[in-house]
């Protein structure tokens, strides 16, 4: 049996790999095939030569992507390489990285990579675990939590799903759940979503809130911390809630015999007393998280108030000079830099407004009734998942071109964002969403099958359309709806 085993994965192994690479190379092709052909339509709206050369560098990066042909960030340096050859200005096809919004990603990588490495995240954690019942429904909510929490100090959706999902899976074990089980997905899964989730509710909650910013800025907008937090905060926390509540009725698991809290309290134990690392982290981070939220008032530029509070954690030997390097994701962060300068590229050549000639006609039916206008965009940002791995051209594909048409029908850009964020964290197939292929990694694929996936995004889908109709009821009664 060992050795049947054995011998079945020995051909497992390089089977994966032949059909990776045999994925890559038909990638590659049909990338480079797909931006020649856009490249030599004679015209493409009004753009001029430039701007159907950055159309076309658009198309072989999202299809690079989508086939995994390259690490994200290198596909990015290669699209920005590629656009100044055809002739983008340096300044404009690496702006992003000049941005405030780039250097908060950076400052708040850093900031999870801290409690991290303090243990002051997993401490939070294990904590509020000793809280709530040993029910799967105390679990979730548990969980939901700790992803609240911990978005405030680690605004990274990777790094906390790190640290939630091996804990979830542990929590699995420790029940002695059969794997897979609708149990074990339901628990799982439902980490996973509150690792990655909560982020929306902060503009320095994840990835997506720099963005955000970065598009605000291309656009000419204002936007704060506070005012984000005002849009969101609220509509985020009752859509992880309907999440919750909506995953344990459609899994409906058996159930639980027992739960011993056993093995938290022993995780718990083996991280001894609260450090002087883990308490400098948390004034560190909680100072700037007062800071950005006062914005407002002191008007210290929120990507300021990130460097002097990285500043203090080197200074207070939290972080070391050789965590510089490998401290943060750079990879990552060259990626999300690239986006930034992709954005000021697509409104510099009027990419946008070439968009807005599909996207604008298709929304103007429903732009007169937001609930309409919510299950619209949703169902169309859902849509461009399927094409678009990583998120962030399709926020910025819809965000650029229905920003000015919608505010002047009275829907203003921070409700805009809302409607096309929430709805973008799809996970039907692993390869929309990084954070699920994390999980599944850190689970082994034993937790849940395929088709409890399917069932638990379906939900999430349906879910995330009433918590955007309860959103515009809330919009509406604060006044900016």
């Amino acid at each position: 049996m060992t050795l049947l085993t054995q011998t079945g994965q020995t051909t497992e192994q390089p089977r994966r790999v032949r059909a990776a690479r045999s994925r890559q190379s038909i990638g590659a092709v049909l990338a480079v095939v797909a931006a020649l052909a856009i490249r030599l339509q004679p015209a493409i709206g009004q753009l001029d030569g430039v701007g159907r050369s950055a159309v076309a560098v658009m198309a072989l990066t999202v299809i690079l992507w989508v086939t995994d042909v390259l690490n994200a960030g290198i596909t990015a340096l290669l699209a920005l390489g590629l656009l100044i050859i055809a002739g983008v200005p340096s300044s404009v096809a690496l702006s992003g990285f000049a941005t405030g919004a780039f250097w908060i990603l950076v400052c708040v990588l850093f900031f999870g990579t801290a409690m991290d490495k303090t243990g002051l995240a997993r401490r939070i954690s294990y904590r509020i675990l000793l809280v709530f019942p040993p029910t799967y429904t105390g679990i979730l909510i548990a969980f939901m939590l700790i992803g609240f929490v911990l978005t405030m100090g680690v605004p990274s959706m990777t790094v906390r799903t790190a640290i939630m999902v091996p804990i979830a899976f542990a929590l699995v074990q420790a029940i002695d759940l059969p794997l897979p089980s609708r149990g074990a997905a339901l628990i799982v899964l439902g980490a996973f979503e509150m690792a990655v989730l909560p982020g929306c509710a902060v503009l320095t909650g994840s990835l997506f809130g720099p963005f955000i910013a970065g598009l605000f800025a291309n656009a000419g907008l204002p936007i704060t911390w506070f005012e984000y937090a005002r849009v969101m905060a609220l509509p985020t926390v009752i859509w992880c809630g309907l999440v919750v509540a909506a995953n344990v009725v459609v899994m409906r698991p058996p159930a639980m015999s027992s739960l011993s809290r056993q093995v938290v309290r022993e995780q718990l134990r083996q991280l001894g007393a609260l450090s002087r690392g883990e308490l400098m982290t948390a004034i560190v981070i909680a100072s700037a998280v007062v800071a950005w939220a006062a914005q407002p008032w002191h008007r210290v530029p929120p990507e300021a108030i990130g460097m002097i509070a990285l500043a203090a954690l080197f200074a207070g030997r939290v972080l070391v000079p050789g965590e510089i390097g490998p401290g943060i994701p750079w990879a990552l962060a060259i990626f999300v830099g690239g986006m930034l300068s992709l954005t000021t590229v697509m409104t510099t050549y009027r990419i946008n407004g070439w968009l807005g000639s599909y996207i604008v006609p298709a929304v103007q039916p429903f732009v007169d009734s937001p609930f309409l206008l919510v299950v619209a965009i949703s169902v169309a940002v859902a849509a461009m998942r399927f094409v678009d791995p990583v998120g962030f051209l399709t926020i910025a594909a819809f965000f650029l071109p229905l920003a000015g048409f919608v505010a002047n029908r009275g829907v203003p850009p921070l409700v805009l964002a809302a409607i096309i964020l929430l709805p973008i964290h799809v996970f039907w197939f692993n390869y929309q969403n990084i954070w699920i292929v994390m999980t599944e990694g850190i689970s082994r694929r034993s937790a849940y099958t395929d088709a409890d996936r399917l069932k638990l995004a379906s939900a999430f889908f349906g879910v995330t359309i009433l918590a955007l109709w309860i959103g515009v009821a809330y919009w509406r009664a604060i006044g900016i709806l």
